[in-house]
């Protein structure tokens, strides 16, 4: 997958930090696969629904979208799409959305 100008070899380092067992490494792959859908053209919808075939938590979906959204050069509009997916509308708010984690009022 394409990343970001400067961030070969943060990415580099992402890798291989989190290829040392395999929930971290299902991330990583996942990620692989969505950015490279990304890197064909698709949207990022399209690009989110490769992760389907990873098996992943909540969780690790959230990891994996973050990933994304520092590491790839589309990031930005994958995070937009991704944090209006999971009920964030306003897309000049900033971070990323983690479907597992609640906020109880």
């Amino acid at each position: 997958m394409k990343i970001k100008k400067g961030l070969a070899k943060e990415y580099k380092q992402y890798v291989k930090k989190n290829s040392n067992d395999g929930y971290s490494k299902a991330v990583v792959d996942a990620g692989e696969a969505v950015g490279q859908a990304l890197d064909q053209g698709k949207t990022p919808k399209q690009a989110h629904d490769k992760m389907y075939d990873f098996d992943l938590t909540g969780f690790m979906a959230g990891c994996l979208a973050q990933a994304i959204t520092y590491f790839h050069p589309r990031g930005e509009e994958f995070r937009v799409w991704w944090n209006k997916d999971n009920g964030i509308k306003d897309p000049k708010q900033r971070g990323v959305v983690n479907p597992a984690i609640m906020t109880l009022k």
